[in-house]
């Protein structure tokens, strides 16, 4: 495959850049539609609880968030391999920081997509009301899924087999027929059963 030029890289760059955000957004909204976020409950004394069920809800959103980011980060991967697979070992850095955007995308905009600051919807709420908590990533280390799995597309392609070839300008050509020592051969057996035939 022939090298890539710089003009092309950078416009196929930029596509990508594009298709990571579009990633993180469409990853955003099944987050904030998955997750499932503890309520607190309000009670008429003004108190609210947390309840038991609720305690084993609390890394819901994590979860959920490392889920996406396996199967987004390899997306990002493969469309990163088939795009500029020909740049070498460049296209580990740049799925690196495609699959960046794409995880940042998803931690910012599922939080805007989620139910919204914790404080202000508790200190509106009525006795007996159900309160969830805001849309939040409890472990920012969830990131590293996203490059993990992006970045592991490109390095097992290339460990599967040899660079892509070129013919080799310099092969020698195949013998014809009748050349060489084979060829001599036969034409003796050839001359052979001529004289035979005249005989």
């Amino acid at each position: 495959m022939p090298d890539m030029g710089l003009r092309t890289a950078f416009s196929r760059t930029l596509v990508l850049a594009v298709f990571a955000v579009l990633v993180g957004g469409v990853g955003a909204l099944l987050w904030a539609y998955v997750a499932v976020l503890p309520a607190w409950t309000v009670f008429p004394d003004g108190h609210a609880e947390l309840a038991p069920t609720g305690r084993a809800q609390v890394f819901s959103a994590t979860f959920w968030y490392c889920m996406i980011a396996l199967v987004g980060g390899l997306g990002i991967g493969v469309a990163a391999w088939i795009r500029l697979r020909s740049l070498g070992w460049p296209v580990a850095v740049l799925t690196t920081a495609l699959a960046l955007v794409a995880g940042l995308t998803t931690w910012w905009l599922g939080e805007v997509f989620g139910p919204g600051p914790f404080p202000e919807r508790l200190a509106a709420a009525q006795a007996g009301d159900l309160v969830p908590v805001a849309l939040r990533l409890q472990a920012p280390s969830a990131l590293a899924i996203w490059v993990f799995a992006a970045v592991a597309v490109p390095l097992f392609m290339a460990s599967l087999g040899p660079e892509w070839a070129k013919p080799s300008a310099n092969a020698a050509p195949q013998p014809a027929a009748g050349d060489g020592v084979g060829g001599d051969l036969l034409d003796e057996d050839a001359g052979r059963q001529r004289v035979g035939i005249d005989g």
